[in-house]
């Protein structure tokens, strides 16, 4: 658990210079209507953590609000006039969501809701969990006093996640996705009742419910988690895996796999090849795979990501499997070898065939190149190789790879070596006259 003792919100003078100034654009956009700023923004400051997305509310025009403080801080807006909301994106990867106070209405279970505008503490109620029902107004210099109907606090305190209504789960699944991550993030307990609904809402299925496309966007979201082999191990406990897909209720044998996943992406920078810029690709293609091809196919209908990605993760997840294949059964693992079946893989498949080897020789070659052999390349260029009479062409390319791969295996040390090793092995197309 995250042991933070709370504290009274900060002054705006300890922010974040881009938050200061976010907050301080909206109040006046806002005025004379009061700007709150609520949900897990007021959580983290409350908790002393980082804060990067900044949850506004108004009692107004939200969009309107928006697009003026776009306009103050040349931010690009995005707006969503169906719910009254709109998001900035600042810089050093700050957000902002501004959002129109509102109440809503299910019209079915795990539908969109239809949203109409209402005061701000009906907006809170209609939350998720009561630590994320908490309020501040932004004044000029500072937060006002909390806003907390519900004991948002007092469960904070206490490391409880608890939800605000009985059909939370069964109006919005995605709730329990959250509730799992929030549970792993801040190392707090589902409140015994929340427990129960939302066991409830898996077995009344609430989950078959949930478009694919929301689904695979909560998947992608674990994975910017500090720990997401312990989000995805709790919502199979809960269920939700075997509810999206009978497939993946096979998922608990990628759990040891998930975390050697987490562990390779947490490998310093100092491993470039091993860097996945959005790791959410590497846990999704650690959970896909243990799924034979069929199955993947069917768990991927379900899921309904964008074709694209689709297509790329049934890629990654083939080249995955043949060349974590090709390298368990290789005798001598040189590291020519290793070059040649992990430079064509994308940086998340890397990571994932890097994490299914064990702690042996295999490893430890693989390990070897992605940190040091990776680096090495021929002296000679391709100007060197017209020198020595080879027309240009895709020749350069082949002569270039078996020079680099004799490298790396020891075979070359100096350009000497390397003019030797190209005319005893090729014959010049042309002899120029030089």
């Amino acid at each position: 658990m995250i042991r933070v003792s709370l504290r009274q919100l900060p002054e705006f003078r300890e922010l974040h210079p881009v938050i200061r100034r976010a907050l301080q654009a909206a109040r006046r956009a806002a005025a004379p209507s009061p700007m709150y700023a609520v949900g897990g923004f007021i959580r983290d400051l409350l908790l002393g953590l980082r804060a990067v997305d900044i949850d506004l509310v108004v009692e107004g025009d939200a969009i309107a609000v928006a697009r003026s403080v776009g306009q103050s801080l040349k931010a690009a807006v995005t707006t969503h006039p169906r719910f009254g909301t709109a998001r900035l994106r600042l810089s050093e990867g700050i957000t902002l969501d501004v959002a129109a106070a509102r109440s809503e209405h299910y019209p079915s279970s795990a539908a969109l809701p239809e949203v109409c505008p209402a005061p701000l503490l009906t907006d809170l109620v209609r939350r998720d969990f009561t630590m994320n029902a908490m309020a501040s107004r932004v004044d000029r210099h500072r937060f006002g006093p909390l806003i907390d109907p519900l004991g948002g606090c007092e469960d904070l305190q206490r490391g409880r996640i608890r939800v605000l209504h009985s059909r939370s789960f069964i109006d919005d699944p995605t709730r329990i996705f959250r509730a799992a991550r929030f549970e792993a993030r801040f190392r707090y307990v589902i409140a015994r009742d929340t427990f129960r609904l939302i066991k409830e809402a898996v077995k009344g299925g609430a989950i078959r419910n949930l478009a694919g496309s929301r689904i695979f966007t909560e998947l992608l979201l674990i994975g910017h988690e500090p720990s997401p082999p312990r989000v995805i191990r709790r919502l199979s406990d809960l269920g939700v895996l075997a509810a999206i897909h009978p497939r993946l209720a096979e998922l608990p044998a990628a759990f040891g796999l998930l975390e050697r996943v987490r562990r390779v992406l947490a490998l310093p920078r100092s491993l470039p090849l091993l860097h996945v810029p959005s790791p959410e690709e590497a846990y999704l293609l650690g959970m896909l795979y243990p799924l034979r091809p069929r199955s993947l196919g069917a768990v991927l209908r379900r899921l309904n990501p964008p074709q694209r990605i689709a297509e790329t993760l049934v890629a990654d997840l083939d080249a995955c499997r043949k060349t974590a294949r090709q390298l368990t059964r290789a005798v001598d693992p040189r590291q020519s070898r290793i070059a040649r079946l992990l430079d064509p893989l994308s940086g998340a498949a890397r990571a994932l065939v890097f994490a299914t080897l064990d702690r042996g020789l295999k490893r430890k070659a693989a390990l070897e190149y992605l940190t040091t052999s990776w680096r090495v390349a021929p002296l000679l260029k391709g100007e060197d190789l017209r020198r020595l009479g080879f027309r240009p062409g895709p020749i350069y390319r082949e002569i270039l790879t078996a020079l680099r791969a004799a490298r790396l295996d020891g075979q070359l040390r100096t350009r000497a070596d390397e003019v030797s090793f190209v005319l005893r092995r090729r014959v010049p197309s042309r002899v120029t006259g030089h």
